[in-house]
């Protein structure tokens, strides 16, 4: 993977040019009259900032391109529309958007001259109101001092993340390869489902209303049950329509698409197979740092967190007697699970890794994800309904946030398959959706306030976090541990040949290789320990709040930062030493345990055996606020300092070759 990043970042600084003009194009379409309302220019311009994090492009040049594309789209509508007036509108394909149109108009009527500075933000207005600026014969002075402070504000705004995002990258590379994977899985989902949230209400949501709007239409002009339900549910005029609306939406898809997986998995279609690809997958990118924070997710969904949310709404409930509401509330969480537990016993599908006993150790369908989605999301229904649209964005886009990545850690600890989730996901989503038609259109005299429930739920998962998960998290990451690939054997031919049936290099995924491990050193942590350092090697500065802070300062001496940990097959090294030959370099000698131990003599205790890594670190300043210890590509400097100092101290060394490198053995 790092060498994957490393040649596309060599691509982009010998191809400059491309990424400058990329982040240029992106700006300038984004900004052009109706274009800009299907061109994700905004993610181009993030994705150079991220190449500026990488070192990769210069910071003033893209913020350059980035801004002068701007100005010049936002220019080019003004011309449009200072050329053509209200005859722009009668043009393709300004003529397929006239509500967008009014949109900006209304916009510009109201706001005047400061709209052209706040649209840019605004999703489709701002490829819309800087031509009805022009329309509107506004002055080119005032219209261009807003264009380029606008297009500043923006550059800036979509940069920056971008380059906090693209320096924790290299950052977490420097690290290990698996925890970019991760990291930019994570990042991934919550793009995705921000994106798809912000899809939904702008795109999709005025198409719907238009279908709703016939259907009533043809409803009141005809009589029967059908007419009847169709204008009880859907009729507009009612206030709770469309609440009505998207659960109906919600309960048809989440239905279709359950049903479509449980007949896949039934049937073991491609889908099936496609469930190893992924547990394959998120299996060979799994660390000890990874595991460690997917399950602190997975327990969010577990009954530890879920039951005392429940608990908790369920007493405020009753205090205020909101009676009904509380039924629903029960009635939610009490079916899922029921219906969990009955699917799993009739279906009886096996988990991918099972610790689970009992009807648990059934994975179809994932009850984690069913319980997040149900108790969470009709949670966040009651307390968004009859609510702006504001609040209900900045409620449901968390919740649905926190929902995933539950979801998603099933999926990473390897306790369930892609088709269960998905499943479970489709289930809860229709179970919510139905209660939250019943519950719209029969309750009408209890509204929740948002506060009060929201702080609740809070305040049960902090104290839940702090009573019981800081106490047992270990015990949950141990049950979630990954099992061993092979069982550990005893090598008493090491030193003959039995040293070449060790790995050869660290490696991240799958087969490719890393640093080369130039070490074999069969002994104690302590032996091992106590002979480097009497050697003159250190141990590394602890990760402390202090160690932290000194990464920020240009001038701290390497010896005084502490090492940051590599990864091999996810397991980070149990042993670091360090030595520095200068104030910005040094050497690190990093080890791992190996699956075998080496029988030294009759009589005598086994040794475990170690294989190490010694490379060659320097200092260097990344994206001009942060140090990063960067590792150097010269394996033989540290591996024959190493030698030496080994010698001094009259250990048993011989050196071998395998494959042109270097291999110390010592005992």
């Amino acid at each position: 993977m790092e060498s994957h990043l490393q040649s596309l970042i060599d691509y982009f600084s010998a191809h400059p040019h491309i990424a400058l003009a990329a982040v240029f194009a992106a700006a300038l379409l984004e900004a052009l009259a109706v274009v800009g309302t299907v061109i994700p220019g905004s993610s181009v311009v993030f994705i150079g900032g991220a190449l500026i994090g990488l070192k990769v492009l210069d910071p003033w040049w893209t913020l350059a391109a980035a801004v002068a594309g701007a100005i010049l789209g936002d220019g080019l509508s003004y011309w449009l529309g200072h050329r053509y007036h209200a005859q722009i509108r009668t043009l393709w394909p300004m003529r397929s958007y006239p509500e967008l149109f009014d949109r900006g108009q209304a916009y510009f009527a109201k706001n005047g001259g400061k709209s052209v500075f706040v649209a840019r933000f605004l999703g489709p207005l701002r490829a819309i109101v800087p031509v009805v600026a022009g329309m509107s014969n506004m002055p080119a002075g005032q219209f261009y001092a807003m264009n380029i402070l606008s297009a500043l504000a923006w550059a800036a705004a979509h940069i920056l993340p971008g380059v906090l995002f693209g320096a924790s990258l290299q950052l977490a590379g420097a690290v290990s390869s698996r925890l970019v994977i991760l990291f930019v899985m994570i990042v991934a989902v919550v793009w995705a489902t921000s994106k798809l949230v912000r899809f939904s209400i702008g795109r999709g949501w005025p198409r719907i209303k238009l279908l709703r709007d016939r259907a009533v239409a043809r409803a009141r002009e005809k009589s029967g049950l059908l007419s009847r339900v169709v204008l009880s549910l859907f009729d507009p005029t009612r206030p709770e329509s469309q609440s009505l609306l998207i659960g109906g939406i919600l309960l048809i898809g989440g239905a279709w698409l359950f049903l479509g997986i449980l007949e896949d998995v039934m049937s073991n279609d491609p889908l099936v197979r496609f469930d190893q690809t992924v547990y394959d997958f998120l299996q060979s990118v799994r660390t000890a740092w990874g595991d460690n924070l997917m399950v602190a997710f997975t327990e969010m969904g577990g009954a530890v967190a879920t039951i005392p949310v429940i608990v908790s709404m369920s007493l405020l409930l009753a205090f205020k007697r909101y009676w009904h509401t509380l039924g629903y509330w029960l009635a939610a969480a009490g079916f899922a699970e029921m219906l969990v537990w009955v699917l799993k016993f009739a279906l009886g599908r096996t988990r991918p890794s099972n610790p689970y006993a009992g009807v648990e150790q059934f994975s179809f369908p994932s009850g984690h994800a069913v319980l997040a989605i149900v108790v969470y999301g009709f949670a966040a229904f009651l307390l968004t309904h009859g609510r702006t649209a504001r609040i209900k964005t900045a409620i449901m886009l968390p919740v649905a946030l926190a929902i995933m990545l539950i979801a998603f850690s099933r999926l990473y600890l390897g306790v369930h398959w892609f088709s269960d989730v998905a499943a479970s996901l489709s289930l809860g989503l229709a179970w919510v959706a139905l209660l939250g038609i019943a519950y719209a259109h029969h309750v009408h005299d209890e509204q929740l306030p948002a506060f009060q429930p929201a702080l609740v739920i809070l305040i049960t998962l902090a104290l839940v976090g702090a009573l019981y998960v800081s106490n047992h998290h270990g015990e949950n990451v141990a049950f979630y541990v990954k099992q061993p690939r092979v069982p550990s054997i005893v090598l008493g031919d090491w030193k003959g040949a039995g040293w070449r049936g060790q790995p050869v290099a660290r490696s991240e995924l799958g087969s490719e290789l890393e640093e080369p491990f130039s070490v074999q050193w069969a002994g104690t942590a302590g032996q091992i320990s106590a002979e480097l350092i009497a050697a003159g090697w250190q141990a590394p500065k602890l990760w402390t709040s202090r160690a932290l802070f000194l990464w920020f300062l240009p001038d701290t001496p390497i010896e005084a930062l502490p090492v940051l940990p590599k990864f091999d097959h996810g397991e980070p090294q149990e042993l670091t030493f360090v030595k520095a030959t200068s104030r910005h370099e040094r050497i690190v000698v990093r080890f791992w345990p190996s699956r075998h131990v080496v029988d030294a003599a009759p009589g005598t205790p086994l040794r475990p055996l170690w294989s190490a890594t010694a490379t060659i670190e320097r200092l260097r300043r990344l994206s001009g606020f942060i140090t990063l210890a960067s590792t150097g590509t010269d394996f033989v400097t540290p591996s024959n300092l190493l030698e030496q100092d080994i010698k001094k101290r009259h250990l048993a060394v011989e050196n071998r070759t395998r494959g042109g490198e270097s291999v110390l053995l010592v005992w």
